[in-house]
């Protein structure tokens, strides 16, 4: 690997460990071996929404997903930040028997957190689908269809010009648009499926489902029920002094430097920041990696929350302060490392100010952590959707919860010590 060329034994073992643990998850050895993965020339002009192939029985003896779960694949045509097109990968979970439901199978468009930026992140290429028993999985297995977004360039590589496609990370509006057209092509797809569906989106996606609700204040589709986001990055720069900031920003640097043609990555990294920069960029790994690479050094240099570019792009990709379609259903963890709950509060008192007909319900959970928030509002969740799917009415106004939970905090699990594994004996049944 030339990328860990120069770094300390160590390092470079630790590396070469998490890349390899992050290949033992992939499905396919690589999405750039998987012909479904690309597109042809003839789908440039496509508009947004088109559906461009789709396999309707992926082999899921690929993945560890529940028993009776099934699995398609589709790829469609989306739209950049800048509405440029752009062709995207998708998954679809099916449920053995789904909700009854008057107008179809019920849906949820699920938007997956951080996976990494680069077309081996994909989650429809990942064992568990990055999020399994997370979410995905309890929804599919409460009776949903999901339709899951990999988000541009996430699993594709190139676009029907055979240019790269680039990640933008954290950037609301381009994300927004790949639920928004993912849900379109699907329904091309699976004439099926309800036109009725929540969206539902965590961290990263919940930014994403956020702006998904802000782009629908603008652009209606109907059939829209609410949506649920889960501690989402409202702005940027709110959370400029977050221990997880100068990776939040690595991760940008590629969007950063394709939306922004003046912008240079030597504006706000420091020389090592480059180097980690360009380190990540050679492995293309994703989370694992990323948190392996040696980051014990400055990476940002002082001053870069001044960057006209990093404002700029913190305040274009905001989620919340803006008009949405509601209903909005809100979670964050009270513990959280990577969100701050005062943020994400703040955020929300601040919108239901701006739009005080609009409605949202906020729930706070005292003690819980950034991905065991999903755990532990379960069930709130699912009666949530279930609701909308009811026709239950919602009210107006902001109506704020802080859960009390069943036993004190020092008695929990607080994060999940464990990870799903192919099971390769008949013994690991027991």
């Amino acid at each position: 690997m030339e990328s860990l060329e120069h770094l300390p034994v160590e390092d470079a073992n630790r590396i070469k460990n998490a890349y390899e643990f992050e290949k033992s998850l992939r499905a396919r050895p690589s999405v750039t071996e998987d012909s479904f993965y690309t597109v042809s020339g003839e789908t440039a002009s496509c508009g947004p929404g088109t559906l461009l192939k789709v396999e309707e029985d992926t082999d899921t003896s690929l993945y560890t997903l529940p028993p009776n779960v099934s699995m398609s694949r589709f790829v469609y045509q989306s739209a950049t930040s800048d509405g440029s097109l752009v062709p995207v990968s998708a998954y679809v979970l099916w449920p053995y028997v789904a909700r009854q439901h008057q107008n179809g199978l019920p849906t949820v468009a699920w938007a997956h957190g951080t996976s990494g930026v680069f077309n081996e992140c994909a989650p429809s290429n990942n064992k568990f689908l990055w999020h399994q028993f997370q979410m995905p999985f309890q929804l599919v297995l409460n009776g949903y269809v999901i339709i899951a977004t990999d988000y541009a360039g996430l699993g594709l590589s190139m676009d029907a010009n055979g240019k790269p496609i680039v990640h933008e990370y954290l950037t609301g509006p381009a994300h927004a648009n790949d639920i928004f057209y993912s849900i379109i092509a699907a329904r091309h797809a699976f004439p099926k499926l309800s036109e009725e569906f929540v969206a539902v989106g965590t961290s990263q996606g919940g930014t994403a489902a956020w702006a998904f609700a802000q782009k629908l204040a603008r652009e209606p589709m109907p059939g829209h029920l609410g949506t649920v986001v889960f501690h989402p990055v409202t702005r940027l720069l709110d959370h400029a002094e977050a221990p997880i900031m100068p990776l939040a920003l690595v991760m940008s640097a590629p969007s950063l430097v394709a939306k922004y043609p003046d912008f240079q990555l030597q504006d706000i990294f420091t020389t090592q920041g480059v180097e980690y920069i360009t380190r990540m960029e050679g492995l293309k790994g994703s989370n694992a990696v990323l948190f392996a690479l040696p980051s014990d050094f400055q990476i940002l240099k002082s001053g870069w929350r001044g960057n006209k570019f990093v404002q700029t792009h913190s305040q274009y990709s905001a989620a919340g302060r803006q008009s949405f379609s509601g209903p909005l259903l809100i979670i964050q963890g009270g513990d959280d490392p990577l969100i701050s709950a005062d943020i994400t509060t703040a955020a929300v008192h601040e919108t239901a100010e701006m739009f005080p007909s609009a409605s949202i319900e906020y729930h706070l959970l005292p003690g819980v952590s950034h991905d065991a928030a999903m755990y532990g509002s379960l069930y709130l969740l699912m009666d949530w959707i279930a609701a909308r799917f009811s026709g239950q009415p919602t009210k107006e106004g902001l109506i704020g919860q802080t859960a009390k939970p069943t036993r004190p905090e020092f008695s929990q699990q607080r994060d999940a010590n464990w990870f799903i594994q192919r099971k390769t004996e008949v013994w690991q049944s027991f």
